[in-house]
């Protein structure tokens, strides 16, 4: 059996599209373009590559009250079976909102 690399990225994303997941009860699918990515001390970075790309990213639903297109979200994630996950609870600080301009 292969083990799963712990692995974390803080990642600067600017929604384009949202809505609820569609396997994962009490989580939303934001379709992201990935502005920036930096590592998290002690982890591995899976998710680095996608800078300047779109990717899907499944966020708890009880942390995306009120986003719309445009909103620029720091957060951190992970890879996790094939699928990038942000925190189910973020740390303070950790994700953070700037609404669109």
């Amino acid at each position: 059996m292969v083990q799963a690399t712990e692995n974390l990225t803080a990642l600067t994303v600017r929604l384009v599209t949202t809505g609820p997941h569609p396997r994962l009860r009490g989580w939303d699918r934001f379709g992201a373009d990935v502005l920036g990515a930096q590592p998290v001390v002690g982890y591995a970075d899976l998710l680095s590559r996608h800078v300047g790309h779109r990717l899907d990213l499944a966020v708890p639903s009880s942390l995306t009250a009120g986003l719309v297109p445009g909103a620029v979200v720091r957060l951190r994630a992970r890879l996790a079976g094939g699928e990038a996950l942000a925190e189910k609870r973020p740390p303070p600080g950790t994700f953070v909102v700037e609404p669109p301009p």
